[in-house]
């Protein structure tokens, strides 16, 4: 129960910090004004604004990133244009014509 209200007791800062931040991005007025007329201290401003960035814009999640060796290239790079297509061992010649075709008419 208790956990439960944290946990609303958080989310409602978040959308009360998500508000803040919209207001002065939408008024144009620079986030150091935006504060002292408010009396919001411009660290916490700095803080919310770089916290809720990520979530407000889909951008990368933050944590661990798998990283994995890169493969050794056994195949054909083939070039064509402003294009570079990399074919493996067993490829079929004539879909890679067909798409070499068409990358060359875009």
């Amino acid at each position: 129960m208790e956990q439960e209200r944290t946990a609303g007791a958080r989310e409602a800062r978040r959308e009360e910090w998500r508000r803040i931040v919209a207001e002065q991005q939408a008024g144009g007025q620079g986030a150091a004004a935006y504060c002292r007329e408010r009396g919001i201290p411009a660290w916490k401003f700095s803080y919310w604004r770089k916290a809720l960035a990520p979530a407000e814009a889909g951008a990368t999640p933050r944590g661990f990133v798998e990283l994995r060796p890169p493969r050794r290239a056994s195949g054909v790079c083939v070039e064509a244009g402003r294009w570079l297509v990399r074919v493996e061992p067993g490829f079929d010649a004539a879909t890679l014509l067909r798409a070499l075709e068409a990358l060359a008419a875009t």
